[in-house]
Protein backbone atom coordinates (compact mmCIF):
# COMPACT_ATOMS: atom_id res chain seq x y z
CA UNK A 1 0.00 0.00 0.00
CA UNK A 2 2.97 2.40 0.87
CA UNK A 3 4.62 2.16 -2.44
CA UNK A 4 1.40 2.30 -4.67
CA UNK A 5 1.21 6.04 -2.71
CA UNK A 6 4.66 6.61 -3.19
CA UNK A 7 4.69 5.54 -6.57
CA UNK A 8 1.63 7.59 -6.85
CA UNK A 9 3.23 10.80 -5.60
CA UNK A 10 6.21 10.64 -8.08
CA UNK A 11 4.23 10.47 -11.23
CA UNK A 12 2.19 13.45 -10.12
CA UNK A 13 4.97 14.86 -9.22
CA UNK A 14 6.69 14.45 -12.90
CA UNK A 15 3.18 15.43 -14.46
CA UNK A 16 3.31 18.58 -12.74
CA UNK A 17 6.92 19.10 -13.39
CA UNK A 18 6.87 18.01 -17.25
CA UNK A 19 3.76 20.69 -17.36
CA UNK A 20 5.93 23.47 -15.11
CA UNK A 21 8.74 23.28 -17.74
CA UNK A 22 6.69 23.15 -21.09
CA UNK A 23 4.56 26.01 -19.65
CA UNK A 24 7.29 28.59 -18.13
CA UNK A 25 10.39 27.23 -20.32
CA UNK A 26 8.95 27.40 -23.64
CA UNK A 27 10.68 29.41 -26.16
CA UNK A 28 10.04 32.92 -27.19
CA UNK A 29 8.15 32.74 -30.40
CA UNK A 30 9.22 35.33 -33.76
CA UNK A 31 5.56 34.93 -35.13
CA UNK A 32 1.37 34.55 -34.59
CA UNK A 33 -0.12 32.47 -37.36
CA UNK A 34 -3.90 33.42 -36.95
CA UNK A 35 -6.20 31.27 -38.73
CA UNK A 36 -9.24 32.34 -39.85
CA UNK A 37 -12.31 30.04 -41.42
CA UNK A 38 -12.15 30.17 -45.04
CA UNK A 39 -8.54 32.26 -45.26
CA UNK A 40 -5.13 31.53 -46.07
CA UNK A 41 -3.09 31.81 -42.30
CA UNK A 42 -2.12 35.33 -41.59
CA UNK A 43 1.56 35.40 -40.50
CA UNK A 44 2.48 38.33 -38.47
CA UNK A 45 5.84 39.35 -37.02
CA UNK A 46 6.11 39.29 -33.18
CA UNK A 47 9.24 41.48 -33.69
CA UNK A 48 6.76 44.30 -35.20
CA UNK A 49 4.43 46.42 -32.45
CA UNK A 50 1.09 46.74 -34.54
CA UNK A 51 -2.65 46.89 -34.06
CA UNK A 52 -4.93 44.35 -36.64
CA UNK A 53 -8.72 43.96 -37.24
CA UNK A 54 -9.03 41.15 -38.62
CA UNK A 55 -12.33 39.19 -40.38
CA UNK A 56 -13.92 36.12 -39.04
CA UNK A 57 -16.79 35.26 -38.83
CA UNK A 58 -17.22 38.29 -36.46
CA UNK A 59 -14.52 41.33 -36.52
CA UNK A 60 -11.57 40.76 -33.70
CA UNK A 61 -8.62 43.23 -32.72
CA UNK A 62 -5.31 41.69 -32.03
CA UNK A 63 -2.37 43.88 -30.81
CA UNK A 64 1.63 43.22 -31.00
CA UNK A 65 4.19 44.73 -28.34
CA UNK A 66 7.22 43.83 -27.18
CA UNK A 67 7.21 40.68 -28.81
CA UNK A 68 3.59 39.60 -27.23
CA UNK A 69 0.47 39.03 -29.15
CA UNK A 70 -3.08 39.44 -27.40
CA UNK A 71 -6.89 39.69 -28.64
CA UNK A 72 -7.98 43.17 -27.73
CA UNK A 73 -11.41 43.33 -28.43
CA UNK A 74 -14.00 40.85 -30.25
CA UNK A 75 -17.81 41.19 -31.14
CA UNK A 76 -18.23 38.06 -29.83
CA UNK A 77 -20.86 37.77 -26.66
CA UNK A 78 -18.39 36.33 -23.87
CA UNK A 79 -15.22 37.99 -24.88
CA UNK A 80 -13.27 35.07 -23.34
CA UNK A 81 -10.35 35.15 -25.97
CA UNK A 82 -9.38 38.82 -24.30
CA UNK A 83 -8.53 37.11 -21.46
CA UNK A 84 -5.98 34.44 -22.60
CA UNK A 85 -3.64 37.71 -22.04
CA UNK A 86 -0.17 38.21 -24.24
CA UNK A 87 0.87 34.95 -25.91
CA UNK A 88 4.73 35.18 -26.58
CA UNK A 89 6.22 31.59 -26.62
CA UNK A 90 6.37 28.84 -28.88
CA UNK A 91 3.13 26.54 -28.55
CA UNK A 92 1.08 30.01 -27.04
CA UNK A 93 -2.66 29.59 -28.68
CA UNK A 94 -5.83 31.83 -28.22
CA UNK A 95 -9.02 31.16 -29.52
CA UNK A 96 -12.10 33.20 -30.28
CA UNK A 97 -14.78 30.24 -31.01
CA UNK A 98 -17.43 32.66 -32.11
CA UNK A 99 -15.34 34.08 -34.48
CA UNK A 100 -13.37 30.88 -35.70
CA UNK A 101 -10.43 33.05 -35.04
CA UNK A 102 -7.13 30.93 -33.65
CA UNK A 103 -3.55 32.60 -32.69
CA UNK A 104 -0.83 30.75 -31.91
CA UNK A 105 3.01 31.12 -31.32
CA UNK A 106 5.35 29.70 -33.48
CA UNK A 107 9.11 30.23 -33.67
CA UNK A 108 10.15 31.15 -38.30
CA UNK A 109 13.18 30.69 -39.51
Amino acid sequence: MKKNIIFIACILLAVIGFSLWSTLGGKPGTAAVVDIPGQEPVVLSLAQDGNYDLEGKIPVHLEIANGSIRFVNSECPDHVCEQFGWLSRVNDQATCAPAGVVVHVERMR
